[in-house]
C-alpha cells in the first residue's frame, strides 16, 4: 500500500512547481501515471471529465481524486493539502511583504518571465492531451467547437454539459475498450466508513468557524464568504475572481480595488491555483489566521463535493453512454486549453525576450528536462533581464 508520507511529498513537490493553470494538469498525469503508476491513464481521465463538471479549482480536484483513489478520504486530504501548502506559504510571506511596503516591482519583473514559461506549460500539455484525447474525429470536432465556445465566453458549466450531450449524441470511439482501475493498491475501506469520515470532517470545519467566531466575527464572516465562492467556482478558478471582488471589495470593503489588483498578481507568481488569492485576502483581513481561515473557506467546498462524488461515479464507469459523455467532457477541455493558451501567449509575446524565454522553456520540457529546474533558471534568468537589464526605473 502507497503510504501518505510518500503521497505527501510527492505532491508537496507538484505543488511547488504548479505553473501553467490547467496546463500543469500534464505534469500531474506524468507523477500519478507514468513516474508512480497509481492510476491508469483511463482512470486519470475519466477523474478529469468528473472534475470538470464540479466547482473549484480543477488542479487541486484532480490532486484530491487520486489520492482518494490511492488511500481514500485521508489519501484524498493529505494530497489537496500538500498540492496547496507550498502555494501557501509564498504567497504568505508575499503578502505580508506586500502590505508593509505596497512595492511590487520584483514581483512584475517575476511575473514577466514565469508568464513566458506558463504559455510553454499550456502548450506543451495542449500536445500531451491531445495525444490521448483526440483519437478520433468527432472528439476533434466537440474540442474545435468548444474552443469556439470558450472563446466567446459561454457560460463554462453550460459548454462542459453540451460537450457531454454532444459526446453522447455523436459515440466516439473509447479511449479505453475496458473499464479503467486504479493503479494502486486496491482500497478495503467500506462506504459507510468513508462517509462517516467526510461526517467527522464536515463536523470539525464547523467547529473551527465557531471557535474563529468567538476569537473574530470578522474571520467567521470571510471564511463564509469565501466558502460560498469556493462552491459556485464552475470552470475553474478564474470565474471565482468577480465574486471574490464582489465579495471581498464591494460587498464588504476588506480590499481596495488596487489591492485586489495586486493581490491576483501576486497570486500568478505563486504556484498553484488563482484561487489561492484568498490568502491574500484573509492576511489583509486578519494576519495569519485569516489567510489561514480564508485558504481552508476557498478550498473545502470543493473537496468535499468531490469526495461525496466519486463513489457515485464509479458506478457509472462500466456503462458505455457515460463513457462517450465523459470523452465529449474530455473534447471540450482540449478547447479550453487552446483558449487559454491562446489569451496567455497574446498577452504574453509582447517582446522578444518573452517569446524567446517561451520558446527555450518548451525546449526544455520536450527534452524531459525537470520542471523545478525550468522555473528556478526561468525566474532567475526574468529577474536579471525585467528586473535589471530591460527594466524602465
Amino acid at each position: 500500500m502507497i503510504s501518505l508520507s510518500l503521497l505527501f511529498t510527492r505532491f508537496l513537490k507538484l505543488g511547488a512547481t504548479a505553473y501553467g493553470g490547467p496546463g500543469m494538469i500534464s505534469q500531474i498525469k506524468e507523477t500519478a501515471v507514468n513516474q508512480n503508476g497509481w492510476v491508469k491513464e483511463g482512470e486519470f481521465m475519466r477523474g478529469m471529465a468528473l472534475c470538470q463538471l464540479i466547482p473549484g479549482a480543477t488542479m487541486v480536484q484532480i490532486v484530491t481524486y487520486i489520492g482518494y483513489r490511492v488511500r481514500g478520504i485521508w489519501g484524498a486530504l493529505v494530497a489537496a493539502i500538500a498540492f496547496v501548502l507550498p502555494a501557501f506559504i509564498v504567497l504568505l510571506l508575499l503578502s505580508a511583504i506586500y502590505f508593509r511596503s505596497h512595492d511590487l516591482w520584483f514581483i512584475q519583473a517575476l511575473f514577466k518571465g514565469l508568464s513566458a514559461i506558463v504559455v510553454a506549460i499550456i502548450l506543451n500539455a495542449c500536445i500531451t492531451f491531445g495525444k490521448s484525447i483526440l483519437k478520433d474525429w468527432k472528439v476533434i470536432v466537440i474540442s474545435a467547437l468548444s474552443f469556439i465556445a470558450f472563446f466567446f465566453h459561454w457560460n463554462f458549466v453550460l459548454i462542459f454539459v453540451l460537450a457531454a450531450v454532444a459526446g453522447l449524441l455523436l459515440r466516439p470511439k473509447s479511449l479505453q475498450t475496458k473499464a479503467a482501475s486504479s493503479g494502486g493498491a486496491p482500497l478495503q475501506v467500506t462506504r459507510t466508513r468513508e462517509y462517516l469520515i467526510v461526517g467527522l470532517l464536515a463536523a470539525f470545519t464547523c467547529l473551527v468557524f465557531v471557535l474563529s467566531y468567538l476569537i473574530d466575527p470578522k474571520i467567521t464572516a470571510l471564511s463564509l464568504s469565501l466558502s460560498k465562492i469556493g462552491a459556485l467556482a464552475f470552470g475553474g478558478g478564474f470565474t471565482a475572481l468577480p465574486l471574490i471582488q464582489y465579495e471581498i471589495v464591494d460587498r464588504f470593503h476588506w480590499l481596495s480595488t488596487k489591492e485586489f489588483i495586486d493581490g491576483i498578481a501576486l497570486g500568478q507568481v505563486t504556484p498553484g491555483p488563482i484561487l489561492i488569492t484568498a490568502t491574500f485576502v484573509g492576511y489583509k483581513v486578519f494576519n495569519f489566521l485569516g489567510a489561514l481561515m480564508a485558504t481552508l473557506a476557498v478550498f473545502f467546498p470543493s473537496f468535499f463535493i468531490l469526495v461525496l462524488l466519486i463513489p457515485y461515479h464509479d458506478r457509472l464507469k462500466g456503462i458505455d453512454k457515460v463513457r462517450m459523455m465523459e470523452q465529449g467532457v474530455l473534447g471540450s477541455f482540449i478547447g479550453m486549453l487552446g483558449v487559454v493558451l491562446y489569451n496567455f501567449g497574446r498577452t504574453t509575446f509582447v517582446d522578444i525576450p518573452s517569446i524567446l524565454m517561451a520558446g527555450g522553456a518548451f525546449f526544455a520540457l520536450y527534452k524531459k528536462i525537470g520542471l523545478p529546474y525550468i522555473l528556478l533558471a526561468g525566474g532567475i534568468l526574468s529577474m536579471v533581464l525585467f528586473g535589471f537589464l530591460l527594466s524602465p526605473k
